[in-house]
């Protein structure tokens, strides 16, 4: 089969839609059962088997990450969208195809090879007391609270706090930082109105002269931080550009900050939603390792979360053909449900054996260089708490998604008693 056309008649929903995005399982698993490779309204495709998502990400070769797109519905595909691109967009498409994560060999592994190095077991581990530190004191003023809430007061900040430290972003300019970057996740999505993509360009702009400036400071006085390290770091092709450099220290700080708040968050949530599994943490912490793998693999930060790649070929997937240029995306949260790859997936099982891996970091060459460092922070997390409040218990029992940032939950308030 051929197409890129929606049948009359054919199971379309919004995926994009702030209900898909709170409750998206429903919707998963059907898609999963009735139509895997599925054409989107939006203009890719959606893939929610395991064997399938698997496959397209361990190629490289047939499924490219360099300018993946994100389907016709985004202002930022090139040559999709109604009128075109204005200059500022153009630029910004630029900017963020320079991504090394959006990027295909060989500057994708050169890259890489000089980031990787900072999230090494060794220098993780070396982290531990900083890291230990950040969690103590959050907890320390969380506990004088009595009732608190996991994420603005806990989960929310551990992340960011070390994953600017290691950048090299300085204490006061944190929050700012976090907040214009966190605006630019709008123009990953389609366009939903002309104030938020505005004040998403406008934000992207400030996030682009804030790195230029603290590049070149760093040019000039060096410090232990990443940024100087990259400044540093030449292989046998040269030190990065400058372009390169902003784009590769925006890409780790999605993955060391923002995402990983949201996966202790989740996971915390998911162990003291499962009163049962919580209680057998708290008796064997052995429980810990394994009962993070499951909460990535039952809760990806955000259970509808994808990964794009554009097909270099036509290819057949279950049974239709994928067009040289079309954009794929990878339903990582369908994915780690298939009940073909993982019996009972809708059981939170945290002394899960999988004789597969969940495909919450990816994998293949794009695996994500920060995962070593999320699981280090989510178990120095989930020990902290069950050595101080092994008793801890919801207020919030059903929390919702943020209507503004759909792969966080607005508040999950826990009692301290």
């Amino acid at each position: 089969m051929i197409g890129s056309d929606i049948a009359p008649g054919a199971f379309a929903p919004d995926l994009y839609d702030y209900a898909f995005e709170n409750d998206p399982i429903a919707i998963l698993n059907r898609l999963r059962a009735e139509d895997p490779v599925h054409w989107s309204r939006h203009g890719f495709w959606y893939l929610t088997r395991y064997e399938d998502c698997a496959a397209v990400l361990k190629d490289p070769v047939r499924f490219s990450s360099s300018a993946a797109g994100w389907g016709g519905a985004n202002p930022l595909a090139q040559g999709r969208s109604a009128g075109g691109q204005s200059k500022t967009e153009q630029g910004l498409s630029r900017t963020l195809a320079q991504s090394f994560n959006q990027m295909d060999a060989p500057d994708h592994t050169r890259i890489r090879s000089l980031v990787v190095q900072a999230f090494s077991k060794r220098n993780i581990e070396e982290r531990r007391p900083r890291i230990q530190a950040v969690v103590d004191q959050l907890l320390d003023a969380a506990a004088a609270k009595g009732e608190f809430d996991l994420i603005t007061d806990f989960a929310f900040h551990v992340p960011i706090i070390v994953a600017s430290e290691i950048i090299g972003i300085p204490a006061n300019d944190r929050e700012q930082f976090r907040e214009a970057f966190e605006r630019t996740a709008d123009l990953m999505a389609p366009k939903r109105s002309e104030e938020s993509w505005a004040a998403a360009l406008d934000a992207g702009r400030w996030v682009g002269r804030y790195m230029r400036a603290l590049i070149a400071e760093r040019w000039d006085a060096p410090r232990d931080d990443l940024i100087s390290a990259l400044i540093a770091a030449e292989d046998q092709s040269g030190a990065l550009n400058e372009a390169e450099l902003s784009s590769a220290i925006s890409t780790i700080y999605t993955a060391a900050g923002t995402t990983t708040e949201r996966f202790i968050s989740s996971g915390l949530f998911l162990l003291l939603s499962h009163r049962d599994q919580w209680r057998r943490l708290v008796a064997d912490r052995s429980l810990v390792a394994p009962a993070i793998e499951e909460i990535l693999r039952f809760h990806h930060p955000t259970q509808s979360t994808s990964t794009n790649r554009r097909c270099t070929v036509d290819v057949e997937i279950g049974g239709k053909i994928l067009r040289t240029g079309d954009t794929v995306r990878v339903g990582l949260g369908a994915a780690n449900r298939d009940p073909a790859a993982f019996p009972d997936p809708d059981q939170f099982d945290i002394a899960r054996k999988s004789a597969v891996p969940a495909l919450s970091f990816g994998a293949g060459p794009h695996f994500c260089i920060g995962s070593a460092l999320a699981r280090f922070e989510a178990r120095l997390a989930i020990e902290a708490i069950a050595d101080r409040w092994p008793d801890l218990r919801l207020v919030t029992e059903a929390p919702v998604k943020d209507p503004r940032r759909h792969d966080r939950y607005q508040k999950i308030i826990v009692a301290a008693d």
